[in-house]
Order: C-alpha cells, then structure tokens, then sequence
C-alpha cells in the first residue's frame, strides 16, 4: 500500500478561553518530513505550535491505529493546558490597541454583495475548481440514497472509516446534534470534510487550482 494509505485521522476542536475561541488542531504529516503537529489558533492566526518530528513515516495500519492514539492524546493535552491556564495572554496575543475613534459627519451606506445572500452550501459550490459538494446531517448520513451511493463509488476509503471521520468535530451539548464547525483536508486539494456546527459536507474539488489555499476560502466560506 502507498504512505497516504496509512495517513492516520487528525483532530480538530474549539475551546472557550474568556471571550475568545481558539481552535486545536493536531495531525499528521510525511511530507517534507515525518511529524505530528499540534497548531492551536485564533480567527485563523496561528499563536502556538507544537510540532514533534518522527524517525521515520508511517508504514503499516498497526503503525497508523498507534499514531491515531498519540495524536487524541496530544491533542487533549494540549485542550487542558489551554483550559487551566488563568491568563488568556499564555495561549493568545495581546489584544490590539484601540484605534482613535475618528467622527465623520454620516456613515458611508452598506453595499451588499451577491454573497451576503447566500447559503454555507451555496458558496461551497461557488469555490474554484469545480467543486462538487456532498450533503451529510451530523450523524453521518447522506442526503439521498444516490447522493450516499455516488460517493461510497468515488471515495470507497474514506466511507469506510466515515463514523471515525466525522466525530472528528465534537458533539457541542444543547438542543439537537450540533458539532464544532472546522475544515479539515482529506485529500490535499482534492477532498475536504467541512462543518458548519448544524450541517456537514464533503466537498471534492474536481479541477484544483494549485494557486487556491482551498482550506482558507473553505473557512471563508464557513464565515459568510
């Protein structure tokens, strides 16, 4: 089997600290060389990294279950460490100064853009390459036993392990099944996994544009 076969499952979660919301994400990579990376954000900027080169990359499915291990329990580490530290300036920068506040006789009018009105999934379809966007509801399932059969055909992997594969957004408790929205790159520009807290989607981009940063527009998307 090629090395992207045993490309283990990574994390990604959302945690609270104050008035802000820092998103964990921990990995798996093998190129350019073996590590496992712990990358801990806030609204996209990058403000801590934890990042462990391996001797060698992964080279068998009981090498791979192992590493999938090592990376929840490193990621959950790193969520505790971020949940007991008492000072928000430990995991994030400081806040920016406030700009002088500047009066002006009226207020510039607010231009709409055809975006404003669109869904998540709309905008989905409107990223470059093709997109083609699969439907899911937070358990897993397909919208349309076509939709299920069409992908299970093209991505045979990947449906296989797509129980493991969702939870990698956590349930968030309250009314209904919501998890923590997050991209995450099942194929490097080819295949993503997105959710938007009350929905999820495979997006698969047929043509990449290898000029797109495809996660970043995907999180753009998310945002509206």
């Amino acid at each position: 089997m090629a090395s992207a076969d045993y490309i283990p499952t990574g994390r990604t979660s959302l945690v609270k600290k104050g008035s802000i919301a820092l998103q964990v994400q921990t990995e798996y990579a093998n190129r350019p060389s073996p590590r496992l990376t712990t990358t801990v954000l806030n609204s996209g900027q990058v403000v801590h990294k934890i990042e462990r080169q391996l001797d060698q990359p992964i080279s068998s499915i009981e090498e791979k279950n192992l590493m999938e291990t090592t990376i929840r329990k490193q990621h959950s580490e790193v969520i505790k460490i971020i949940q007991a530290s008492k000072q928000q300036t430990s995991v994030v920068p400081d806040p920016p100064k406030p700009e002088p506040e500047i009066k002006s006789v009226s207020e510039p009018p607010v231009v709409e853009t055809p975006s404003m009105h669109l869904t998540t999934a709309e905008r989905l379809e409107n990223l470059p390459g093709r997109p083609r966007v699969f439907y899911l509801d937070n358990k897993g399932n397909f919208r349309g036993a076509d939709v299920s059969k069409e992908f299970r055909k093209t991505f045979s992997f990947v449906f296989k392990n797509l129980a493991e594969l969702i939870n990698i957004f956590a349930e968030v408790p309250g009314v209904g099944l919501s998890r923590e929205q997050g991209v995450y790159e099942v194929e490097r520009n080819v295949l993503y996994l997105v959710s938007s807290g009350t929905e999820m989607y495979f997006v698969y981009i047929e043509r990449p544009n290898v000029s797109v940063n495809y996660e970043q527009v995907i999180k753009a998307a998310l945002k509206g």
